[in-house]
């Protein structure tokens, strides 16, 4: 009679142990879903602020080193203007000097150029998709550090503690649908941007050229 009891009693406290596990488990996951979505709207204002800053940062790159060769071969034309510089010699100074800045440039893209072939090249030749996992990969590395530090904090670890979740899983799972989201929005997100970028490249590098053009057509 008295193991009937005995065993009655450890049944009942499992049972009980197991519906407190269940609640914390259903709290746990209302946490994790508002989580989700906090850190989805986070990862789309952090990638557009990013993206913006990159292009920018890229576009005024560019303007000031075509600036300071413009100020070079102005420099140039200025000596020639005052006949401190012969006609063949001004023109063989701004060719060579226009051929070095483009060797140069060369050099300094050639890296991130072969970086780039490598990646398109293991996605199969789609630049929109090597693009998309390559954003994906970096959110989900930022995404997992921040939810990994999140769930480290006291109140949450015990609350982990008590459910049938660990850190680790729950982090990968915030992760993994934050990258989704970035994975999805990408494109979107960079191609106005990089267009606009571009389009003001163009723009200087044409400038750039006409200068060279009207230069070496004075001579």
């Amino acid at each position: 009679m008295w193991l009937r009891a005995l065993l009655f009693a450890a049944t009942a406290v499992a049972g009980g142990a197991v519906i407190g596990r269940s609640a914390v488990d259903k709290a746990v996951k209302s946490r994790v879903s508002q989580s989700v979505e906090i850190a989805k709207t986070a990862a789309i204002e952090e990638l557009s602020r990013e993206t913006t800053s990159v292009v920018r940062q890229k576009v005024l790159s560019v303007a000031v080193s075509l600036l300071w060769k413009v100020a070079i071969i102005s420099a140039l034309f200025a000596l020639h203007e005052a006949n401190d510089l012969t006609e063949r010699g001004f023109q063989l100074i701004v060719i060579v000097i226009t051929a070095g800045f483009a060797i140069r440039d060369i050099m300094l893209m050639a890296p991130h150029i072969w970086r780039g072939y490598l990646y398109v090249r293991g996605h199969h030749w789609k630049p929109a998709t090597a693009l998309k996992e390559f954003i994906a990969r970096i959110v989900f590395d930022r995404a997992y550090e921040k939810a990994l530090e999140a769930t480290s904090e006291p109140g949450a670890r015990q609350a982990i503690a008590l459910s049938s979740y660990t850190k680790e899983a729950l982090s990968e799972e915030i992760a993994l649908a934050v990258s989704d989201v970035a994975r999805t929005a990408s494109i979107r997100i960079i191609r106005l941007r990089v267009l606009l970028g571009l389009a003001i490249i163009a723009a200087v590098s044409g400038t750039y050229s006409g200068f060279i053009y009207f230069a070496l057509s004075r001579t």
